[in-house]
């Protein structure tokens, strides 16, 4: 089994709408996320999807459409890790707030997904084709190409996930950045206000009326989001995995777990045990 990381998505950027196509490579990556809209597009693979607090299975063929700021990770299964092709695109938040009437629409059902959504097979393959044209497409037919799929899966049935929380502060999606590219260093209310140059009141304010939390709930679900990709895919020792996500101790790293997930680490990393064969 293939167990090395695939390569890092990048994509130009000059352009609106940014393509990537992931060939015959493992699907799973670090829990992240975006200030764009991302659509995922994963064929010949089969396994779970991690959007935010959601989880949903797949196989063979799956579309996701995942909001700004939202958390999100694929794992597949053996064997079917590998996927056939994966087609991430990426636009921006605003890429249809023009002046258009004709996009309005569009843009209004887009801004109001809240967490992300999944749609089912048929749809799918309805847009598959479109999906895959959209790389070697040019910059303007890649827009005309992303309205049309919009337009048909905004007619269409999706599963979708709820968050529980806006994401309409630019300045709070730059803190939840800052937060998870720091999970080991858990940085401070005060650091955090400090990067976006508001007091530790207001910021204190934004997390629990944008976010529904606290702003140690919200660390708090970082470092274990952290804590599980890690359990899942490495071999390494409990105690190197709670040094990584900011734990001074195993033993304080376990308590936290097992009060975050309702499981020990080693139970949880028990259920991937087929990953490390």
């Amino acid at each position: 089994m293939n167990t090395g990381k695939p390569a890092p998505v990048r994509f130009a950027l000059n352009q609106s709408v940014r393509v990537k196509h992931i060939a015959e490579q493992g699907v799973l990556f670090e829990w992240h996320q975006h200030d764009c809209f991302e659509l995922i597009l994963t064929l010949g693979a089969r396994g779970r999807g991690f959007i935010g607090e959601a989880i949903h299975e797949f196989a063979d063929i799956d579309l996701a459409l995942i909001a700004p700021g939202v958390s999100h990770t694929w794992d597949c299964q053996v064997p079917y890790e590998t996927a056939e092709l994966v087609v991430v695109v990426l636009w921006p938040k605003a890429l249809l707030g023009g002046r258009i009437p004709e996009l309005a629409a569009m843009q209004h059902w887009l801004d109001g997904i809240d967490s992300g959504l999944v749609f089912n097979r048929e749809t799918a393959e309805r847009v598959r084709e479109s999906c895959l044209a959209l790389h070697a497409a040019s910059p303007l037919r890649r827009i005309t190409l992303l309205c049309e799929i919009l337009d048909e899966l905004q007619a269409s049935p999706a599963i979708g996930f709820q968050s529980g929380y806006s994401r309409n502060s630019e300045r709070l999606a730059s803190v939840q950045a800052f937060i998870a590219n720091r999970v080991a260093e858990q940085p401070s209310l005060a650091e955090c206000a400090s990067h976006v140059n508001v007091s530790t009141a207001t910021l204190k304010r934004w997390f629990q009326n944008e976010l529904g939390c606290s702003f140690s709930q919200y660390c708090a679900l970082q470092r274990r989001q952290r804590a599980q990709h890690l359990l899942a895919t490495e071999r390494r020792p409990i105690s190197v995995v709670a040094q990584q996500c900011g734990f001074s101790s195993a033993a304080y790293f376990n308590q936290f777990f097992k009060t975050q997930t309702g499981m020990t680490p080693t139970a949880y990393r028990r259920q991937f045990s087929w990953r490390k064969r």
